[in-house]
């Protein structure tokens, strides 16, 4: 086979039919198809980067047959391709579209001494990510085949302008710098490592996904793809690498983003709502083309993130079993009033607490059927001596000292018998511990004596033997068989008595607040919410086991707690005038409270920060 002569060389830049367009030119004076049929080469095999095509067009050329292959796409079948160890699809390269930098193409001429046939047609251009020239940071212009003959990127025929037209092309636009997604994909097929998760993917499925994240998050959910420009595609291209190029953490967060930003003006926020294209794009790829990890990634984070009710298929997987709720949907499946379940939902910290009622938080589901189902266990605190076996007092100490505590607290925006109200479970459970701590008798023990006894005798509240009993303080405790709850429950006065003044260090939650003062469930807001904010040392006493702590308070702390924070009530009492007529005067003074009635139904201040006037 007989080398052409005189020998063009082949630039590393351009295709092989740029290639071949310029030989024709060169060696004919003709276009490629004439010259290709001449050599014996196959134009369509050729521009399908058949082996056969690419080596025959080398042999003749006198090129090194590598060079041509790596800047070809080759056919695998009518609609994929082999580019570089890459299978991409027809739509990933530019057919049939001639894509070109117009200032490449002058230069080109200016090179040449003005032969349009001896352009270089770049390889990278056939790319639909490649967008930007780099050698001049312009928008590549684009422009389709009137008919099958001019698919073969002939500039000669496709771009026919010269000079001062080639010059018009260049002025309106606008100068830019290469997209990153751009890049990424030239290193890539250039085998250079580039993001993790980007790599992981196939190319196309990186570009795809990039792109496609991109159009959500510049233009929303719902924009008509096919009017996008190829400026578009590029702006959402460079935005959605910012998050694909993080990988899935980063892909989550640009998805979070997109819902923060949802208005959902009352409907239910489903998944195509608020993904839109991206989320029907993913819907209906088909396995001939499999979109990538973007499609796991997205169905996970609906699942974690929105409320999907089980056995829904979303991507192509079903939910076997709910993973969130919103308040609506957790009252439906529980029959719950969803008011009264907004309120408790709040109070609890499920939803935010000035979330407006109706608005579509969502919330783990497993926690949200817990606190259903105590709702509809509740038992208001007026039942308690009844179920207990015990005295009112007894039954209300138990409260103040969280032995049992409401469902919601005192201090929240729960409906008002919510505040009232125990989980019947919790009293089973308390009853179980005590039987748990005391031996069971038929006949008492000689000197057992009941709760009520042991308290008047050891000169302590009745709750304070019930936390002796339940921490393993004591090691006589006696239950009475024919008898239920703590009436059962006896112990050993003298023993009692004791113990109590060992263990019971310091004053009890009861006696701290009241020292105050300030209710009993704002001072547990306060130690265990607020101690940033406004300090008060709580003591933990626990039992050798560790399944029981009592709280307690030194005097010292609560009086050093005193002597840095105050209430209006104090300094009302103290200026010896209504809180109603203190409030405006403390107001104009621009007295700010350390924390709000809002916070823990009392107003607290720092003594430092306030007027003089008020330091009393």
């Amino acid at each position: 086979m007989s080398m052409l002569s005189p020998r063009l060389a082949f630039e590393k830049i351009e295709s092989p039919l740029g290639f071949a367009a310029r030989l024709a030119a060169f060696h004919i004076g003709s276009r490629t198809g004439p010259f290709l049929r001449d050599i014996g080469v196959s134009l369509t095999d050729l521009a399908r980067g058949q082996p056969g095509a690419i080596q025959r067009l080398a042999d003749r050329a006198g090129v090194a047959p590598e060079e041509l292959r790596a800047n070809a796409a080759r056919g695998i079948d009518r609609r994929h391709f082999d580019l570089r160890g890459e299978n991409v699809s027809a739509e990933f390269l530019a057919t049939p579209y001639t894509v070109f930098c117009p200032a490449c193409l002058l230069a080109d001429d200016r090179a040449s001494g003005g032969r349009v046939a001896f352009r270089h047609h770049r390889w990278t251009w056939q790319l639909c990510v490649v967008r930007t020239c780099p050698d001049h940071g312009l928008p590549l212009l684009r422009r389709k085949a009137n008919f099958s003959g001019d698919r073969f990127h002939e500039f000669a025929i496709m771009v026919p302008e010269t000079g001062d037209r080639l010059e018009d092309l260049i002025a309106p636009l606008a100068s830019r710098t290469v997209s990153p997604l751009q890049t990424y994909a030239l290193d890539r097929l250039d085998g250079k490592v580039g993001a993790p998760w980007l790599d992981g993917e196939g190319i196309e499925q990186a570009v795809r996904a990039s792109e496609m994240l991109g159009v959500l998050m510049v233009f929303g959910a719902k924009p008509n793809l096919d009017k996008l420009t190829a400026d578009d595609w590029d702006r959402a291209g460079r935005v959605g690498y910012t998050a694909t190029s993080e990988g899935e953490d980063g892909i989550r967060r640009a998805l979070s983003k997109v819902q923060g930003g949802v208005d959902y003006k009352g409907s239910k926020p489903g998944p195509q709502y608020v993904f839109g294209r991206l989320y029907q794009w993913l819907a209906q790829s088909r396995a001939k083309k499999d979109p990538g990890d973007i499609k796991r990634i997205l169905r996970e984070h609906i699942f974690e993130t929105m409320e999907v009710p089980t056995g829904t298929v979303v991507l192509g997987e079903e939910l076997p079993e709910r993973r969130l709720h919103t308040c609506a949907t957790l009252a439906r499946e529980t029959g719950l009033d969803p008011r009264t379940l907004w309120g408790v939902l709040a109070a609890k910290g499920i939803i935010p607490k000035d979330a407006l009622p109706g608005s579509h938080h969502v919330f783990d589901a497993v926690r949200g059927q817990e606190l259903a189902r105590s709702m509809r266990r509740l038992i208001p605190v007026t039942k308690l001596p009844e179920r207990l076996g015990c005295t009112w007092p007894l039954a209300k100490q138990l409260i103040s000292e969280r032995i049992l505590t409401s469902i919601v607290t005192e201090v929240s925006h729960a409906p008002g018998r919510m505040k009232k109200a125990v989980d019947s479970q919790d009293v089973v459970t308390l009853i179980g511990r005590l039987q748990a701590r005391s031996e069971p008798v038929k006949n008492l023990p000689a000197g057992m004596v009941d709760l009520a006894t042991a308290a008047m005798k050891s000169n302590a509240p009745a709750v304070e033997i019930v936390h002796l009993v339940l921490g393993g303080f004591l090691s006589k405790v006696a239950r009475l068989d024919g008898l239920e709850g703590l009436a059962a429950i006896h112990v050993n006065p003298a023993e009692t008595k004791s113990v109590v003044s060992k263990v019971m260090i310091g004053l009890s939650p009861a006696e701290a607040f009241g020292r105050i003062p300030m209710p009993f469930g704002s001072g547990w807001e306060l130690v265990t919410e607020f101690s940033d904010r406004a300090p008060l040392p709580m003591l933990k006493i626990r039992s050798a086991s560790g399944d029981h702590t009592i709280h307690r308070f030194r005097a010292e702390d609560v009086d050093a707690f005193l002597a840095e924070f105050t209430t209006e009530a104090r300094i009302a009492n103290a200026l010896g005038m209504s809180q109603r007529d203190l409030k405006p005067e403390m107001k104009a003074g621009g007295v700010k409270p350390v924390l709000r009635k809002a916070d823990i139904g009392v107003r607290f201040f720092r003594r430092r920060d306030l007027p003089a006037r008020f330091q009393v």
